[in-house]
């Protein structure tokens, strides 16, 4: 389910107003709020606050504004409209998140694209049957209107086909279940190459 953007900016807009809360019960605040007969001595005394508090402002804005655009995990950024039996685990234990494609090995059409956050796992449900490429896209401060990271950006994709199957008797269906797992050591079941970004699926 996706979460709605006005809970994500409702959210930052809440740590921003803790911050600035914070900030105006300093105690340089108080000292000027409390000394209405303060000289112009002492207030350019206190001039190298400012600063601080205008810079600490931006920098809590902006965090607000980075968060409230992070997709939560399970984000679609193309829905699936397979009606399969087979599923696919994706654990993302790196520490950047990423976009994950999986996208048919024949026309390399999309069939369906989620955001994982870091550290996070996602299970796609509903695969139909046939091999798949699962393209990557990894990286810090999601751009959703070029559907990219702008931070440590990469792109990439499984070096081997993954294969889905249903298998139906007269008594029961198997059907494939995968989990594969990125990581940022060794432990990870995924070998991936490099893909430019032209090359990769539309």
């Amino acid at each position: 389910m996706r979460p709605a953007i006005s809970l994500w900016l409702t959210a930052a807009r809440f740590r921003q107003s803790q911050t600035i809360q914070k900030l105006l019960n300093s105690r340089a605040f108080l000292d000027m709020q409390q000394s209405p007969s303060t000289s112009l001595d002492e207030m350019m005394q206190n001039r190298s606050f400012i600063p601080g508090v205008l810079a600490a402002l931006m920098i809590c804005l902006a965090a607000g504004l980075a968060q409230a655009d992070r997709p939560e995990s399970g984000t679609f950024i193309k829905e699936s409209d397979m009606t399969g039996q087979c599923q696919l685990d994706i654990i993302n234990n790196a520490s950047d998140d990423l976009a994950a494609y999986l996208c048919t090995m024949r026309e390399e059409a999309i069939r369906a694209a989620v955001y994982i956050r870091g550290g996070d796992t996602f299970n796609l449900t509903g695969v139909d049957d046939g091999s798949y490429y699962l393209y990557f896209r990894q990286g810090e401060g999601w751009n959703a209107s070029r559907e990219g990271f702008d931070i440590n950006a990469s792109s990439s994709r499984m070096r081997e086909p993954l294969l889905f199957q249903t298998i139906r008797t007269a008594d029961k269906v198997q059907y494939s279940w995968i989990q594969i797992t990125l990581e940022k050591s060794r432990d990870g079941n995924v070998e991936k190459v490099a893909v430019d970004e032209e090359d990769f699926p539309a």
